[in-house]
């Protein structure tokens, strides 16, 4: 069973181990440098090892194949060893049997006896049927714990068979995992080799390009200096040029002048052969530039403008050649700068492709930081705008409470102003006329234009009493400070003052058509005042269903506040469960940080677990060439026990063969000393020396193949305790390759642990982003509803503006409709003045 079990994890060590020696072992120790591949012959080296591994596997499962058949026989053959043993004892027991009963029947014996006998026999056969009984049951404990045993082996067998399933799932995805690691590990290569070639490519470029570029530099600076040399040569010879230049244009200047003076000069001949002296003496200094013999009177000007020509275009080419080098110059420049510049950007390049790995990983670095700046940053903004929010809650606040006295204070002053319209149904009493008009005229007095209006109206055809009431009543400014029981006081004066005054106008008044001409007069007013009062009685009407629509608007604009301050408590809630929220945001960003710093955390300690993981594969690996070393060694020790084994079973059997052929001796030297018994007397002394000899050498033989058994039986039994010894230290093997898969298993899983997470990190940072997002819309959503209740509230600021305006001047209106309506009380009054005077006078002059 052990080689049974052991026999596909015996198959994926090795293979592992030849992978590990072969391809891993040289890849982690640092053999293969990250710049090289691997070669056509390490895979051709790799693939034969991989067919000898084979090959070697097929060879041991042939001699495990072997071993267990050479098992089978040797159980089969000590079985039958043991039956054999068996039936020889059956037989052995039943010829005893049959010796002892004929024995009894050859015996003549009485009844009594055979009676005792057959008691005895009864005795034991009870004897032996409770034996065979108890070894029955023996037997059947034994066939039970057997066959639990074999219950408990079946399923141990189960489980190996499992087990041995798993292992070689196991061992064929590690087989696939290893090939496309390895397939990975020659894409890496190829790349690196690719990136190497372009590398070494352009590296080749480059130097190329710097030593044309310093062959280029060497040859313009050659040029340079040639240049620089021609420039000189070509700037003396110009300057010499112009010198000559300008000494032939003064020595043409001069002889023109000359020539001139020779043609106004003809007559004189002197003269012109002192001028064709001097012009010999001026061709004799000018011989560098014009080499000709004596020259005529009109070839002269004619050869110096030749000259000159030539000299200017030889000039002109100078420039010309000058203005070329000028150009390659500044070719050459350019040159020389843009190499320079490529070499720059080369050597940018270089840094830039060298900087980039560190750049990513500050950009990792940094990204990181900048989220964690958002995120803070985000926060901040969300804290300022809540802050802002609630000041705007506040002072939205502020100005619902300030609306809301305002609106207070506008309807006390409502209720203390609502009209008197007990003044027109106070006609019957004067007391109660003068009480009403005392009274509106200290709650509300009139302006100044009504009351001139007054006064103007009053004073058209009134008595001197009548002025008087008049003046009294005009004369009150200050009504405020004056109470009623003063003002009741100054009615009754007024009333004596009058009676006085009528006393006194009946000794001025007549006649009666003064007073008719006032009757008229007063008519017309009261009709003039009733017209009046009808108007302003609708202006009153105008006015209440004014107040009435100002009433109902100020309710609505009630019911408006109601809803606003309903409103401004739902969004101060709304407020605070941003604020809330905000709260869980910062505490969940918090928690998100602390567990991002968890896993960076985790992050570094798994990093040095694998880093240990890496150390510990290392270790394990050299453990396993030592393991291997060692299970090579046992395999070859196997392989000799496996040999001794396979003698000793030869020996053991030729050893059983000699033992049944001597007990066959045995036997036949037992019938021959029976059958010699009888012969002693005759033949005792010669025959026994020869038998006692015999026999003797029969002991030897019989001694010594007791002690090879023994010796044998040794071999055997310490064959076995080596078996126990590999199958342990194989155990122990098995044992450790499945605390490293185990620690395989444990990687993958804290790797994939990691990785979710990040992943969850990420999600979790992107539902904060979206809630910081959907916050962000809900602040500005609030700040559009503020805008707009803080517009709807200036709006009914100015309605309510509007409205007190509009109060204000249906009071005046109503204060001017109170005091034209006692205009006609009073004309009432004056004509029952009037009507009763006659009266009056009757009565004093009766009672005088």
């Amino acid at each position: 069973m052990i080689y049974s079990t052991g026999w596909p994890e015996e198959r994926s060590l090795n293979l592992f181990s030849v992978i590990c020696d072969h391809y891993l072992i040289p890849y982690l120790s640092g053999e293969n440098q990250p710049g090289l591949s691997l070669q056509t012959q390490d895979l051709y080296q790799l693939a034969q090892y991989l067919q000898e591994a084979l090959h070697r596997e097929k060879m041991l499962e042939q001699k495990l194949l072997a071993l267990r058949q050479l098992v089978i026989n040797t159980q089969e053959a000590s079985e039958s060893g043991w039956q054999a043993l068996i039936d020889e004892d059956k037989l052995l027991s039943r010829l005893e049997m049959l010796e002892n009963q004929l024995h009894i029947y050859t015996k003549n014996h009485s009844e009594d006896i055979l009676r005792q006998e057959l008691q005895a026999l009864q005795e034991d056969k009870n004897k032996y049927e409770t034996t065979s009984k108890e070894s029955l049951r023996r037997v059947l404990q034994e066939k039970l714990e057997a066959v639990t045993k074999l219950s408990d082996l079946e399923q141990s067998l189960g489980n190996m068979k499992e087990e041995c399933t798993h292992l070689k799932s196991m061992c064929e995805s590690s087989q696939g995992e290893l090939s496309q690691l390895a397939e990975k590990y020659q894409e890496q290569l190829k790349e690196i080799a690719e990136l190497q070639e372009k590398l070494s490519e352009a590296e080749q470029n480059h130097n190329a390009e710097l030593e044309k570029a310093k062959v280029e530099k060497a040859e313009i600076s050659q040029k340079l200096e040639e240049m620089v040399l021609q420039e000189t040569l070509l700037s003396a010879k110009i300057e010499s040029l112009t010198a000559d230049n300008d000494f032939t244009k003064e020595q043409l200047s001069a002889m023109k002048a000359k020539l001139e003076s020779m043609k106004e000069s003809n007559e004189d001949d002197q003269k012109m052969a002192e001028l064709a002296r001097l012009s010999l003496d001026s061709t004799t200094e000018v011989i560098d530039i014009i080499p000709l013999g004596p020259p005529k009177e009109d070839d002269v000007p004619e050869n110096l403008e030749v000259k000159l020509k030539d000299l200017q275009k030889l000039i002109e080419t100078y420039k010309s050649k000058l203005e070329t080098s000028d150009v390659r110059l500044k070719e050459s420049n350019d040159k020389v700068e843009s190499l320079q510049k490529e070499l720059e950007v080369a050597f940018t390049n270089s840094k830039e492709y060298l900087m980039k790995i560190a750049n990513l990983e500050d950009k990792v670095k940094l990204s990181d930081y900048h989220m964690n700046e958002m995120m803070e940053n985000a926060l901040h903004n969300l804290k300022l705008q809540l802050k802002e929010s609630a000041k705007q809650s506040n002072s939205s606040n502020d100005l619902i409470e300030t609306m809301k006295d305002h609106i207070l204070l506008m309807e006390k002053e409502l209720t203390l102003h609502t009209p008197v319209n007990s003044v027109v149904n106070s006609t019957d009493s004067l007391d109660e006329v003068t009480n009403d008009i005392d009274s509106s005229i200290l709650s509300s007095p009139p302006p100044s234009t009504s009351r001139s209006s007054l006064s103007n109206t009053t004073l058209v055809g009134s008595p001197p009493d009548l002025l008087n009431v008049t003046v009294v009543n005009g004369n009150k400014e200050d009504v405020n400070s004056v109470e009623q029981e003063a003002d009741t006081t100054t009615v009754h004066e007024n009333r004596k003052s009058s009676s006085k005054g009528n006393n006194n106008g009946v000794l001025n008044l007549d006649d009666d058509e003064d007073l008719k001409a006032l009757l008229e007069e007063a008519r017309q007013a009261q009709e003039k005042a009733e017209i009046e009062l009808n108007k302003w009685k609708a202006e009153l009407n105008d006015s209440e269903s004014k107040h009435r629509l100002m009433s109902e608007e100020v309710t609505s604009l009630r019911s408006q506040l109601f809803d606003a301050q309903e409103f401004a408590k739902v969004k101060s809630d709304m407020v605070k469960d941003l604020q809330d929220q905000v709260k869980k945001a910062e505490s969940f960003t918090q928690d998100v940080k602390q567990q991002i710093l968890d896993l960076r955390d985790r992050i570094i300690e798994e990093q040095e677990n694998a880093r240990a993981n890496q150390e510990s594969v290392v270790r394990l690996h050299q453990q396993l060439d030592v393991e291997r070393t060692k299970n090579k060694s046992l395999e070859k020790e196997l392989e000799d026990a496996k040999m001794l084994l396979a003698t000793s079973q030869q020996n053991a059997k030729q050893n059983h063969n000699e033992t049944e052929h001597l007990k066959d001796k045995l036997k036949h030297l037992q019938e021959e000393l029976d059958s010699e018994k009888n012969r002693r007397d005759s033949s005792r002394h010669g025959g026994l020396t020869a038998k006692s000899k015999e026999y003797q050498a029969l002991k030897e033989e019989c001694s010594n193949l007791r002690k090879r058994i023994q010796a044998i039986e040794a071999e055997m039994k310490m064959s076995r305790k080596e078996n126990l010894h590999l199958s342990s230290e194989y155990n122990k093997l098995q044992e450790s390759y499945k605390h490293l898969e185990s620690l395989k298993v444990k990687l993958e899983t804290s790797e994939v642990s990691w990785k979710g997470n990040l992943t969850d990190a990420q999600k979790d940072a992107h539902n904060i982003r979206q809630e910081l997002e959907e916050a962000k819309q809900e602040v500005l959503q609030l700040r559009t509803t503020c805008e707009d209740k803080s517009q709807a509230i200036n709006l009914l600021q100015k309605q309510i503006t509007d409205m007190t305006s509009d109060f204000q001047a249906l009071q005046n209106k109503s204060r001017m409709v109170s005091l034209v309506s006692s205009i006609p009380l009073l004309m009432l009054l004056f004509a029952l003045l009037m009507a009763i005077y006659p009266t009056l006078e009757a009565v004093t002059s009766s009672l005088s």
